[in-house]
């Protein structure tokens, strides 16, 4: 089951220049802009025949069937039949709200009067002189709530991403956790005072060889975390130090496609960028390369646990986090099934 009533990427706004066919929570989607710029999400299956819209062409209200000429408007209401005067009430395609935030389209699955604009997360701040940001997309082929779990559980940067900006083993089994729930999800701050810097952090940064880091991390249910991470000089951190090193506010959006699949939407906003060249592309590269080792570890997870009664699994003290996160997933898709009981 999926949280319907919440705000998810469904596509950044630059991949919608031509109407872009995209699953989201296993229905089938066209997102596209009408010819008069509007954002348009409606269910990729023309009511006709049953032709992916996607391959259609938009209109200036909507978009034209590619199949037979049916056209909708971005209302889901089709306005002209070729041939034919009387249209059917019947002829019509569901449609979804949908709107515009800085990059991306934002789709709302659920009841649309509940779709408030305002309650979508977020971003990193705006500002591409002192906060350069960039943004990437992975299709995952596992589920959302994995990406959300390894995202929860920053002990697993030892391991899987001992290379680049993992910490030693050491460093990472005395990180002090803290841990709260909030009004939409949860939050943590994790600390490691005090640690060996990342190697490839003195490549890059001045802090010096012993470093204080910091990742604050607040999970919206049901599908979006905010980021907040730092390294400074060892020592530093307590004094009240937050610049002059690793600097990154990022937002993770992890939209699901299936209950095995995912579309992992991740923009940062570099704050240390500042003190050098404004061209960040092979930072951003080298964060995308990251993100793939998660991707490559949670596809195979998800291999694994096909047919496989996931209560056998056990928690560890370093899953103090992603407890919580599943609790508070738990309470929203509670929350969902009271609601469509109501309705």
């Amino acid at each position: 089951m999926f949280v319907r009533n919440a705000w998810y990427v469904a596509a950044a706004i630059a991949e919608i220049d031509k109407p872009l066919a995209r699953t989201i929570l296993n229905e089938p989607i066209v997102l596209f802009k009408s010819r008069r710029g509007e954002i348009c999400a409606l269910e990729d299956r023309c009511c006709h025949r049953g032709a992916p819209l996607a391959l259609g062409d938009p209109t200036e209200t909507g978009i034209r069937c590619g199949y037979h000429g049916m056209e909708f408007n971005r209302e889901g209401v089709c306005t002209f039949i070729p041939g034919q005067t009387i249209i059917p009430k019947r002829a019509r395609v569901k449609s979804y709200p949908a709107v515009a935030k800085t990059d991306y389209v934002w789709i709302w699955m659920g009841q649309a009067d509940k779709a408030d604009p305002a309650t979508i997360a977020d971003y990193p701040p705006d500002d591409q002189v002192n906060w350069p940001r960039a943004y990437d997309m992975l299709h995952l082929k596992a589920s959302y709530v994995m990406v959300l779990e390894n995202l929860m559980d920053l002990s697993h940067l030892s391991y899987l991403h001992k290379g680049s900006i993992g910490s030693s083993e050491e460093d990472s089994a005395k990180a002090s956790m803290d841990v709260q729930r909030t009004p939409g999800g949860m939050k943590f701050l994790r600390i490691m005072r005090d640690a060996d810097a990342p190697k490839n952090w003195l490549k890059r940064y001045k802090t010096k060889a012993k470093i204080d880091r910091w990742s604050e991390f607040e999970y919206v249910a049901p599908s979006i975390i905010l980021q907040y991470s730092g390294g400074v000089n060892a020592g530093e951190y307590d004094a009240g130090v937050r610049e002059g090193g690793h600097l990154v506010r990022t937002i993770h959006a992890i939209t699901p496609e299936t209950e095995k699949s995912c579309f992992y939407f991740f923009n940062k906003a570099d704050g240390y960028s500042k003190f050098e060249s404004p061209d960040t592309v092979r930072t951003w590269a080298s964060t995308t390369d990251v993100f793939k080792e998660d991707a490559f570890m949670l596809e195979q997870q998800q291999l694994r646990l096909e047919n496989f009664d996931t209560d056998k699994l056990m928690d560890i003290n370093t899953d103090v986090a992603r407890v919580q996160m599943m609790r508070a997933l738990k309470e929203r898709l509670r929350q969902e099934q009271e609601l469509a009981q109501a309705s």
